[in-house]
């Protein structure tokens, strides 16, 4: 993976000055975790002007409850068949992970709020399988670009509830260590 491309990709989208460059920038753009982290903690630590900040939580199903029950009968498994109740918590289980959202949420802004960024995720959309976009893995942007956005509507509709954020951009996401280290 190219992370120089990746570091060029979020330095154009920061200063881009028209929407129709950042829907460009994005159709084209691949940015990686690594890249992605770094540029995180380099904000973090003062190296650049960007305040961040990360929200994030979870929506479990409501309909399917993990009980103290069903942790026993996992972890009562032994090798060889499983009984007819670990089967069952097993596929509960599954059940659970699937239908999970884990949601994070990147606001990049300078101090006067003139120019922010908001980059999000949830667990679905930088998997590689069963992905709603064609190009795979991704994360979403909405930036001080988008009309009738404002950064504390953005991040108040992240922040509260289960956001819908329509009208995001698309930029693909590449996860560099999704395998077992090389030995």
């Amino acid at each position: 993976m190219d992370h120089n491309a990746a570091r060029r990709a979020i330095a154009d989208i920061l200063s881009a000055t028209k929407l129709s460059e950042i829907k460009k920038i994005c159709k084209n753009a691949t940015i990686t975790e690594d890249v992605f982290g770094d540029f995180v903690m380099s904000c973090d630590a003062g190296i650049l002007p960007w305040v961040h900040h990360i929200s994030w939580r979870d929506f479990l199903p409501s309909k399917f409850v993990w009980t103290d029950e069903d942790s026993k009968r996992l972890g009562n498994i032994d090798n060889g068949p499983l009984t007819r109740e670990s089967t069952k918590a097993m596929r509960k289980w599954y059940q659970l992970l699937d239908e999970r959202r884990y949601l994070v949420g990147h606001v990049f802004y300078l101090r006067d709020h003139s120019n922010w960024h908001f980059f999000y995720f949830d667990n679905r959309d930088i998997w590689a399988y069963a992905n709603h976009f064609k190009g795979g893995p991704h994360i979403h942007l909405i930036n001080h670009l988008w009309p009738n956005r404002t950064l504390e509507g953005v991040w108040n509709e992240f922040r509260n509830g289960n956001p819908e954020m329509k009208g995001a951009e698309h930029i693909r996401f590449h996860r560099e260590n999704l395998g077992p280290p090389n030995l």
